[in-house]
């Protein structure tokens, strides 16, 4: 069954409508990683003030802490979650807006996406919008579930939204294939303990390798076979020729 953009605002309404502003572990561990991206493009082109748009900002968290690196634009489908986002965080540009069509007259030097893409029907079309909203040479941070790793968080019986549709590292790199990766990875690897995590998270095995200090090759290596729940994309459109 096709899901129309109604169904979605109004699903996202209802979703934002109780939701916490604490945040959770696993949006710790992402802003961890969003922060270090931050990191990476200000190395990079040696800037240290980003106009910045939050594309799929949801409750707004994400949109304030952007915005000690410049001003900030938060996009998102909901009315619920924007009314909410503004009323919290006053000092950031909150917009309600279809974000797979919504063509502004401005343009970014970063667009940050955490856990988005995965939950739009057009994925082409959310990856155009970034295209649109980027000036030329402009830097992308986007984080999304592990597509490889699914049916093990699955069977972890944890809820899901009304669109699922997790990307594989080769599908990303397929979506966003004129963005030029600076830095790419997957991460948080002790998310399951189904299949072959029940021999690469048990806990016997982590304590040994932790008490050896070794941890950091062993996560290094578990990252080279894109064994993290998440994964995370820094990287620059490439110019025209």
């Amino acid at each position: 069954m096709e899901i129309g953009i109604n169904d979605q605002q109004r699903y996202y309404n209802d979703y934002w409508s109780d939701h916490s502003y604490r945040l959770n572990g696993h949006e710790i561990i992402r802003l961890a990683k969003i922060l270090q991206g931050i990191a990476c493009v200000v190395e990079t082109i040696g800037k240290t003030e980003l106009k910045i748009c939050d594309l799929g900002c949801g409750r707004g968290w994400l949109s304030n802490e952007l915005s000690k690196f410049g001003p900030v634009v938060g996009v998102d489908l909901s009315e619920t979650g924007i009314a909410a986002a503004k009323e919290r965080w006053p000092s950031v540009d909150f917009r309600v807006a279809d974000i797979t069509q919504w063509r502004p007259d401005e343009t970014f030097d970063l667009v940050v996406s955490s856990e988005v893409v995965e939950h739009v029907p057009d994925q082409s079309g959310f990856s155009n919008t970034i295209r649109y909203l980027l000036r030329e040479g402009g830097y992308l941070i986007l984080t999304t579930p592990n597509g490889k790793v699914k049916k093990a968080w699955d069977k972890g019986g944890h809820g899901a939204q009304l669109v699922e549709q997790w990307l594989s590292p080769k599908e990303l790199r397929s979506l966003f294939s004129d963005v030029t990766p600076i830095m790419y990875c997957t991460f948080m690897y002790d998310f399951a303990y189904h299949g072959i995590f029940r021999i690469t998270s048990a806990p016997k095995l982590l304590r040994l390798i932790s008490m050896l200090g070794i941890m950091p090759f062993y996560n290094a290596a578990r990252n080279i076979m894109n064994m993290g729940l998440y994964q995370i994309i820094v990287g620059r459109y490439k110019l025209p020729c």
